[in-house]
């Protein structure tokens, strides 16, 4: 019974939830699991941060780092319990599946200066000592940032790095604990630290 009434409250969490998060994103018939949440750090009321096709099932966190990120998941793909974290676009195709915890990171975060990264975490410290969000004052002028594209039909394992402007070509396969920071041609697999190609997906594997 204890059990039951824990499930449902749960349930009705997870629904709630899902409301707030409702002006924010667009999912035809797909489905948000109860892991899923999107993380808005700064926040524009009036803006379609995700877009999500339909039969697409997603256990996720999205982090927004600023107003002017964008992510799009195709039709019947799957994205376990892994991190999307984004500045200015990520985007995933269809029948794509990744598996738990992985990173998809379309930005450096920090500038490679160290003056501006000295400056980071003064302008962290008074915003949070304000009230404010740690990186409402963020200088996002001198962090590199490039979009992520995985193609249709890729598969992405678990603990992998995806780095910005990165290209998963259509079919290619990552392998579990891989780094990748440079394109993965289609239908091959990678791997390693930087990601390396394995071998080439047969030609009677691939879609036609």
């Amino acid at each position: 019974m204890l059990a039951e009434l824990i499930k449902s409250l749960k349930k009705y969490k997870h629904k709630l939830y899902l409301r707030s998060i409702d002006t924010f994103i667009e999912k035809g018939n797909s489905h948000l699991l109860e892991n899923f949440r999107i993380i808005l750090n700064q926040p524009r009321h009036n803006k379609i941060y995700t877009k999500v096709g339909n039969d697409t099932v997603l256990d996720c966190t999205i982090i927004f780092e600023s107003e002017t990120g964008e992510v799009s998941i195709g039709d019947r793909s799957f994205i376990g319990a892994s991190t999307i974290i984004c500045k200015s676009k990520i985007e995933f195709g269809d029948e794509v599946f990744v598996a738990w915890g992985s990173y998809f990171y379309d930005h450096d975060s920090h500038s490679v200066d160290y003056r501006e990264r000295e400056n980071d975490i003064k302008t962290q410290l008074e915003d949070y000592r304000a009230g404010r969000n740690f990186i409402e004052n963020k200088n996002w002028t001198v962090v590199n940032t490039k979009p992520i594209k995985i193609c249709s039909n890729a598969w992405i394992g678990m603990n992998c790095t995806i780095l910005k402007g990165v290209t998963i070509g259509e079919g290619a396969i990552v392998g579990a604990g891989s780094v990748v920071t440079k394109d993965v041609t289609p239908w091959t697999i990678v791997g390693g630290n930087p990601a390396k190609v394995i071998k080439e997906i047969p030609t009677d594997l691939r879609k036609s």
